[in-house]
């Protein structure tokens, strides 16, 4: 079962990249970033949709100002109707919401860049255990960083790949220190800082589409996994692209 707590953090990656939804827009769109499980399929008792579908609606119901932040990165504007869903920018007190235009640039980066979830698992299962582990010691890497900028600003920072899977193009949701959201892909490897890592062609094209916008790869490398330790480069998505060769190792195969 989601929680409404876990329907918030799910709503962060929406929103980033569609910048607003409506109630309506987020019921639609909530599969493509969250797997429903059995009991989340379940009807609504008292309504005519399953039960994950009327979580979304009580967060709205719930929220008893008309417009409220909420520590996940967005706000909830109940004085249209349905409510907006928008994301925010900024720390502290300097919270703001996106700009129309700011919103329309979103969703024409969207139109290029489409998330999709792919069990990588599945592809490179004996690095599934320490591709984990180093994201979580990014995680609460990212939480003191942002901690020493804005300390109401820390659930901000996300663990999504936990949530959502891989198909995002990236693992972790955190905030530069402009209050914008940071994009993190993490690459963990046992060697040293050369050790070469994989990508796959999604987590590529996300970099290509974001290079401009927050998104960067943390290689962590000398990381040991009997004490959770390790070194982290913080790595531009540009400066990647620009100074990293992209060496091709595998082919889908299929009958011609």
């Amino acid at each position: 079962m989601h929680t409404e707590a876990d329907i918030r953090k799910a709503i962060v990656p929406l929103l980033d990249q569609y910048g607003a939804l409506s109630t309506t827009e987020v019921k639609q769109r909530l599969s493509e970033v969250l797997v429903f499980d059995e009991e989340d399929k379940l009807p609504s008792s008292t309504r005519n949709e399953i039960r994950i579908i009327q979580r979304i609606g009580n967060i709205v119901a719930h929220q008893a100002s008309t417009f409220q932040t909420y520590e996940e990165g967005f706000a909830v504007d109940k004085s249209v109707r349905p409510a907006q869903f928008i994301a925010i920018r900024g720390l502290g007190d300097e919270k703001v919401v996106l700009t129309q235009e700011d919103i329309q640039t979103r969703r024409q980066r969207t139109r290029t860049f489409t998330a999709r979830r792919v069990d990588w698992e599945a592809v490179q299962r004996e690095n599934a255990e320490l591709g984990r582990l180093g994201e979580e010691f990014v995680v609460a890497f990212e939480r003191a960083r942002v901690a020493t900028l804005d300390p109401s600003s820390v659930d901000r920072v996300l663990h999504l790949s936990q949530l959502q899977g891989d198909g995002l193009g990236y693992d972790i949701s955190s905030v530069n220190p402009d209050g914008s959201i940071r994009r993190i892909e993490v690459k963990t490897t046992r060697g040293g800082i050369h050790t070469p890592f994989y990508m796959s062609r999604n987590e590529k094209l996300f970099l290509e589409t974001y290079q401009d916008d927050g998104a960067f790869v943390y290689r962590v490398y000398e990381f040991d996994t009997g004490s959770n330790t390790g070194c982290i480069q913080m790595i531009p998505a540009a400066a990647l692209l620009e100074q990293y060769a992209f060496d091709p190792t595998e082919f889908q195969v299929s009958l011609r």
